[in-house]
């Protein structure tokens, strides 16, 4: 009666021990197969040119490049990195600059694998970034591996590029008013100040240019030391005394009373976009008498 039970079976216990051991055995040899064929596929090298990186220091006018380049590549060491500055559009011809790894030409540190190179946007490059450039930015990296090249084209929006502040007209000597027989009438004198403002993000991204006024012999800052500001608003004489709107040209006239303090003034220039980034500072010496 027992053999109606086929799980009992000494044979059939025999059987399916061997087919569970073939089972394992072709999944075993199955997965070393697929083992040995992923360990035979050829890793590609990783590029030799990394983090690349551009800043523009409008205070200086200079442009700052930098990327991480690796010391050798598929057998070449490098010979050198040189970055090709095409400035504003992909298709100029560049300009071919070396870049350094020791601590020079604007490079921070010497032997980090990072090759840098800081220099001035004028005229001796052939592509300058113009006052009026608001848009992207191209170079490529070049590095040289035993004679081999590899480079790597980098593109850079510019974004926002804070005023800049051009002429400034301030007369150098005022003649304070002499006082006014008449109590009841003030003598004043008038003269126009004018600054030339641009932004290569455009003339209505400025939001606002004006001066301070300080007293040197006072050493105080006057008119509350609150801005004077200047307009470019063509409202001519009857208004800020500026002659043509949007021409880029801000003007205030000042209205200087017979009770003006005497001295030496310094009125600090300014001019402020609306990201609030603001241009560089020019200062004018005034000398009432």
């Amino acid at each position: 009666m027992a053999s109606w039970y086929l799980n009992g079976s000494p044979y059939l216990q025999s059987t399916m021990i061997k087919y569970k051991s073939k089972r394992i055995t072709l999944i075993v040899v199955s997965f070393l197969m697929m083992w040995a064929c992923e360990k035979a596929t050829p890793v590609a090298d990783a590029t030799p040119i990394s983090d690349v990186d551009f800043a523009f220091l409008q205070a200086s006018n200079k442009l700052f490049v930098s990327a991480n380049v690796s010391s050798g590549y598929q057998g070449g060491t490098l010979d050198s990195a040189m970055v090709l500055w095409q400035g504003i559009s992909a298709s100029n011809s560049g300009d071919s600059l070396r870049l350094f790894d020791d601590g020079t030409h604007g490079d921070i540190l010497s032997k980090d694998q990072i090759y840098s190179r800081k220099f001035l946007n004028d005229s001796a490059l052939k592509n300058t970034i113009p006052t009026t450039a608001k848009d992207s930015i191209f170079f490529t990296i070049l590095g040289l591996f035993s004679g081999k090249q590899q480079t790597v084209e980098s593109i850079f929006v510019l974004g926002n590029i804070r005023p800049k502040l051009g002429s400034v007209f301030v007369p150098d000597t005022v003649t304070r008013p002499t006082a006014n027989p008449d109590p009841n009438i003030t003598n004043t004198v008038k003269f126009s100040v004018t600054a030339s403002v641009s932004d290569p993000n455009g003339l209505d991204d400025i939001q606002r240019v004006f001066f301070l006024t300080y007293h040197v012999g006072l050493d105080s800052m006057m008119n509350g030391g609150n801005p004077i500001f200047l307009y470019d608003d063509g409202t001519g004489e009857g208004g800020s005394g500026d002659l043509q709107k949007g021409d880029g040209s801000y003007t205030m006239i000042i209205s200087m009373t017979e009770n003006a303090t005497v001295g030496t003034y310094y009125w600090t220039f300014k001019a402020q976009d609306f990201s609030n980034a603001y241009s560089d500072t020019v200062k004018k010496v005034l000398v009432v008498q």
